[in-house]
């Protein structure tokens, strides 16, 4: 019994790795860096041009119905479909 309360608890995996997930599974108040985007070039030349490219960082700001962003200062909002389309990886803080 006295084994188990003094347990050491497991180290993390050395290789533990971040998972990337979609841009809709995020949260409000949620940073993430987008890593890619899963849509058709003309809709990815559009996000591009309001400022959303691979390795810039985001902040979610509402996530209730689509997406509000925060991308350099400047809101966005971008419908659940599209969302789910681009790909982000959640950032700590």
């Amino acid at each position: 019994m006295l084994k188990r309360l003094f347990r050491k608890k497991a180290a993390a995996p050395a290789d533990a790795r971040c998972v990337e997930c979609p841009l809709a599974a995020c949260a409000s108040g949620c940073r993430a860096a987008i890593l890619r985007m899963d849509c058709d070039q003309d809709e990815a030349t559009r996000l591009r041009g309001m400022g959303l490219f691979e390795g810039s960082c985001i902040q979610v700001v509402d996530s209730r119905n689509g997406m509000l962003l925060e991308v350099k200062g400047a809101r966005l909002a971008l419908g659940q479909a599209l969302a789910s389309a681009i790909r982000v990886l959640p950032l700590a803080g």
